[in-house]
């Protein structure tokens, strides 16, 4: 059997190709990107970058799919695969034959679990196979983006909701690594214009009763709003949720910290919504109560008016504040480690 990766989440990686361009915050210390400059001198990265093709990667995928037999004996499940993980299946960049390619051959891997994650939400519609678009979309392949802050919930999460729903996902989910912000999954924002809810199954029933009556033509006006055919039956769900949030601090050179209660509001979202919740690891930062005590100079920060200040302090201890909120201090990545309160959370979808 292959070597599996030591991702928490999934449990082999399959790259088709290797380069993309930073669209983000979460970009800014791209592990993939340094991996591309350290072995290649990062000359697939950025715009205009030729993308490099590997030449092992549908080898590996079809190596998977050929072994997965015995690994679902020996685990009692079929393995998951996070597909690109040194770069983006949906980047624009990409030569459209090699993403056909790579398609086709996940589409056939059967008895494996695709993990398919983006960046580029966008651009799903367009460039995933015909056949998907028409109602085929592999019932083995999942979909996951990436989101580190509000504002790129509120702007990608109703997107990827509504091709769980136009295309029959079976499962979706959002990848909070770097989580540089705190996030509400269940007030996001729709362009000023209202608010849903991501992880809550809403009837169609609440909505219709927000507008009845509010104007004679309340019927025509909801319609119009959401972009219906015709009124909805009030007793289904007004769209679909997500299956799977995983929050993660950041690691490597230059990690900016993940304050707990950031990732601890999310675990609480996701487990009164039924959620699987996956908490992949602190970073480089931890809180006091991981970090301490401490009695060496150590590098500390705190969350003040909505950033980080950083400084020098003489030892980390558990119970160190500012203001009431929580000193987070470097101890790397592996030190930190990846429990949340006492606990690991490796929730995935039923």
């Amino acid at each position: 059997m292959i070597d599996q990766t030591k991702i928490e989440w999934t449990d082999f990686t399959v790259n088709f190709w290797e380069g993309c361009q930073k669209v983000g915050p979460g970009c800014d210390h791209c592990y993939a990107e340094a991996r591309d400059a350290r072995f290649t001198g990062g000359t697939h990265w950025g715009p205009g970058a030729p993308r490099r093709k590997v030449k092992g990667g549908i080898a590996k995928l079809r190596k998977i799919q050929r072994e997965a037999e015995a690994f679902h004996e020996a685990h009692g499940r079929w393995p998951r695969i996070f597909c690109s993980s040194l770069s983006d299946i949906f980047d624009n960049a990409v030569d459209p034959a090699w993403r056909e390619e790579a398609f086709a051959e996940i589409d056939r891997a059967a008895h494996t679990r695709p993990q398919l994650l983006t960046k580029r939400v966008g651009n799903v519609e367009k460039m995933i196979p015909p056949m998907w678009r028409d109602g085929g979309w592999p019932a083995h392949v999942g979909l996951m983006i990436t989101v580190v802050n509000q504002e790129e919930a509120d702007r990608d999460v109703p997107k990827l909701l509504a091709l769980k729903g136009r295309f029959g996902i079976p499962w979706v989910g959002l990848s909070m690594e770097p989580l540089l912000g705190p996030v509400d999954l269940t007030k996001l924002d729709i362009c000023g214009e209202g608010e849903t809810d991501a992880l809550n199954p809403v009837p169609w029933r609440d909505e219709i009763e927000r507008w009845r009556d509010t104007d004679p033509e309340w019927q025509e006006g909801l319609i119009d709003w959401f972009g219906l055919a015709d009124m909805p039956d009030p007793e289904t769900m007004m769209h679909p949720t997500l299956d799977w949030v995983i929050v993660g601090g950041e690691s490597g050179p230059g990690a900016r910290p993940m304050h707990p209660d950031w990732a601890r509001s999310l675990r609480d979202q996701c487990q009164a919504a039924g959620v699987a919740f996956h908490f992949k690891q602190w970073g480089e930062w931890a809180p006091g109560e991981v970090a301490g005590p401490n009695e060496r100079p150590i590098e500390a920060a705190d969350w003040w008016d909505d950033q980080w200040r950083y400084e020098r302090v003489g030892k980390a201890r558990p119970d160190q504040h500012y203001e009431d909120e929580p000193y987070m201090f470097r101890i790397g990545k592996r030190a930190a480690g990846r429990q949340l309160d006492g606990r690991t959370w490796d929730e995935v979808p039923g």
